[in-house]
């Protein structure tokens, strides 16, 4: 048997098995026709339903038949179920920020995949490199959603972020120093704002008349 083992590895266990007997042969096993599974796909995506699809094809690919999610749809906790239990849950976030494909497992057939709605919703604004909302979950901190933003522009004062927060009370304001970042945690609706850093020359003359070049030149102790 080699079901849900991949080509090499199952051609390596038929060489095991039958290999001894024929010594002077050389065992390849190929793929003539793959069979086809019904996985579910529920919860918070554009299309939920049943789909017939490929027995080697992942959470991914699932997911992209039933459109992606929908507007209040998670990405940070994609649950597959089998056989009445959860056995992973997939991140996609670690695949769009990492690389890594972390509990994209093979599908099996009568696989439920189940999308819930998002935990927190918090917006990036200012100067940092992409600017948008990011779901974020339970207790992350403001250095994780630094980092999914792709970190500060050149133009960013890094020293403070601010963030403004809805509370049953109204709004507030918190300025997070950069020592900070990562212990201060997000809340869903938060609004995270990084201004850009004062225009204003810190050591410099402006020289202009009767000189050969006019312009700004360093003004300090230092040579």
């Amino acid at each position: 048997y080699v079901a849900g083992l991949n080509v090499a590895q199952a051609q390596a266990k038929v060489k095991r098995t039958i290999g001894a007997h024929y010594q002077d042969s050389k065992i390849k096993l190929t793929i003539g026709q793959t069979r086809a599974i019904t996985v579910s796909v529920m919860g918070e995506v554009k299309t939920p339903g049943t789909y017939s699809i490929s027995a080697f094809a992942t959470v991914f690919n699932a997911l992209y038949l039933a459109g992606g999610v929908n507007k209040i749809g998670t990405l940070r906790e994609v649950k597959v179920s089998r056989n009445g239990r959860i056995i992973t849950t997939v991140d996609i976030y670690d695949y769009i920020i990492n690389g890594r494909l972390t509990g994209n497992v093979m599908l099996q057939d009568n696989d439920v995949i189940l999308v819930g709605p998002y935990c927190s919703l918090v917006k990036a604004e200012g100067h940092v490199k992409r600017p948008m909302y990011y779901e974020m979950k339970k207790n992350e901190s403001l250095q994780s959603l630094l980092n999914y933003c792709g970190g500060f522009t050149g133009y960013a004062y890094k020293k403070k972020v601010r963030i403004e927060r809805i509370s049953d009370d109204g709004l507030t304001v918190h300025n997070v120093d950069e020592f900070d970042f990562s212990s201060f945690h997000v809340a869903d609706g938060d609004v995270m704002v990084v201004d850009s850093v004062i225009e204003r020359y810190k050591n410099t003359v402006k020289i202009r008349g009767a000189v050969f070049r006019e312009g700004q030149y360093r003004l300090d102790n230092k040579v």
